[in-house]
């Protein structure tokens, strides 16, 4: 086995049990920390191409590819973690199988941004810390985890079928939203907005609660992460308020940014 080969083994076997060896120099040193794998809940991730543009503070980023009609994924999210670890690589290799459902489910709308530099954050982020369950226990299983969940969830047709449709002219109430969800979701979601530059409310994002075996109904925990649309583009990003209407605005692929005006 070759040094590198042994170097990763030895980090991905470290993660895998509850510790991390931390890197140096592109290696990882014989320095332990805890990690943090007694998580319980995790958030799947779901964001409305419509209303993404309108959180981006930086207009000149963002893109929505015309190809993309649907709810996408943010991301798979363990909550209450920390950081994970550094010495676990996600190569491009490991998504090709699936990369094809991956574009389409799993989208960069910043431009510029190859997806697969989108997926190699949220995995250190995000997938090493999911990595320690063994049905998330590689870049493939988790982001392959990510998709069928998402697939599980088909949001757009549950929202057609309930007659919750995207519009500049009509919004709704949190309550009637919620109203189409919980008989799907059951109680432990959120759904979080962005205000425009006319002062509405639009429904950005869907976060629903998993447990860690990926079946509904885990619990909100206290102090979990706060909202956070993408935390280099300084988001305006909130939960949608129960005290005024939501806008489910359509998908305007010349100016994201505003699609209603």
């Amino acid at each position: 086995m070759s040094y590198d080969k042994h170097i990763l083994w030895a980090c991905t076997a470290a993660l895998v049990t509850g510790w991390v060896l931390t890197k140096d120099d592109g290696h990882c040193s014989g320095t332990v920390t805890k990690h943090s794998c007694n998580w319980t809940c995790m958030h799947l991730t779901l964001q409305w191409p419509g209303s993404f543009c309108i959180g981006i503070n930086n207009k000149t980023i963002c893109k929505i590819p015309q190809t993309v009609q649907y709810w996408t994924i943010h991301g798979l999210w363990p909550i209450r973690t920390g950081h994970c670890c550094d010495c676990w690589p996600i190569y491009h290799s490991h998504l090709e199988e699936i990369e094809p459902e991956l574009a389409k489910l799993w989208p960069s709308f910043i431009k510029g941004k190859h997806f697969f530099y989108f997926w190699k954050d949220e995995w250190i982020k995000h997938g090493t810390c999911a990595g320690c369950v063994e049905t998330m226990g590689s870049p493939f299983l988790y982001f392959q985890a990510a998709v069928k969940l998402r697939k599980l969830f088909d949001i757009d047709n549950i929202l057609e079928s309930s007659g919750i449709k995207t519009s500049c002219e009509v919004s709704y109430k949190l309550d009637d939203i919620r109203g189409v969800l919980t008989p799907v979701l059951g109680q432990t979601y959120d759904l979080q907005c962005v205000t425009d530059s006319k002062g509405r409310e639009a429904w950005i994002q869907l976060k629903i609660h998993l447990f860690r075996n990926q079946t509904l109904g885990c619990p909100k925990q206290e102090q979990e992460q706060k909202f956070d649309l993408l935390a280099w583009s300084n988001s305006t990003g909130h939960p949608c308020p129960k005290n005024s209407t939501i806008f489910y605005v359509p998908i305007n692929y010349e100016n994201p940014h505003e699609p209603c005006n």
